[in-house]
């Protein structure tokens, strides 16, 4: 071979590879990017011991950064199809308060809903299948303020939870468990009806391990809660 048809044939080569490399990244370009979501089945905490036959069991964990952790097991006498949920500060500021991230799941670790952000306006939560019994998490962001400036580390956890309704909640009861690193030093109740001109009065008892927990029926199921914190 040539000195000349040596040097066309490395050219060809190259054109070659230059051309694989662009069909490979036009390739990728075309593929449908990922979105972050839940993955369909995982894992889902078993029911609390000290939950109700029939109601929902809430677990808040205040934490120090501001956040609100919630955890919430649902147990209905009939198949729940949907969710009815919001998140409401008690001074009723349109958007100073949101959930995020909701993963609504059967016990068997089906997703049937996810929603990003539910804030201060009702939302209806469709599931893709009716359950007998639920778990779902999410995330209270905007929950935290100062107790008072003049005891370190106090602190007011105002929002603990989304207000939260399905058909046949009324039957049921709504245990709430409040945790945090720190010390739970003591809980209110508030009841949405009063307009939120009532004073907030005290509710639940604290537990061995400075937790608070709390039993709502009846009439004051639907209470919103209010907890003051050592952190």
């Amino acid at each position: 071979m040539t000195r000349g048809l040596k040097a066309l044939a490395a050219v060809a080569v190259v054109v070659a590879l230059v051309v694989f490399a662009f069909r490979a990244v036009s390739q990728d370009d075309n593929q449908p990017r990922r979105t972050a979501s839940p993955r369909s089945h995982a894992t889902v905490p078993p029911v609390p011991d000290g939950a109700p036959r029939e109601g929902m069991y809430v677990v808040s964990n205040v934490q120090t950064d501001g956040q609100v952790e919630v955890q919430t097991w649902v147990r209905a006498s009939h198949p729940i199809s949907r969710l009815l949920m919001t998140t409401t500060d008690p001074d009723l500021l349109p958007g100073s308060v949101e959930s995020l991230d909701l993963v609504v799941r059967a016990m068997d670790g089906r997703l049937l809903a996810h929603r990003s952000s539910i804030g201060t306006n009702h939302q209806t939560i469709r599931l893709r299948a009716p359950a007998q019994e639920l778990w779902f998490s999410y995330t209270v962001d905007g929950a935290l303020d100062e107790a008072t400036s003049t005891v370190p580390g106090r602190k007011l956890a105002r929002v603990l939870g989304m207000d939260v309704n399905y058909d046949g909640a009324s039957a049921g009861v709504v245990r709430r468990l409040v945790t945090a690193p720190g010390t739970v030093l003591n809980v209110a109740c508030l009841r949405p009806r009063s307009g939120f001109q009532a004073s907030p009065r005290a509710c639940g008892k604290p537990t061995a391990d400075g937790d608070w927990v709390v039993d709502l029926k009846g009439r004051e199921r639907r209470d919103r809660l209010l907890a003051s914190l050592e952190l």
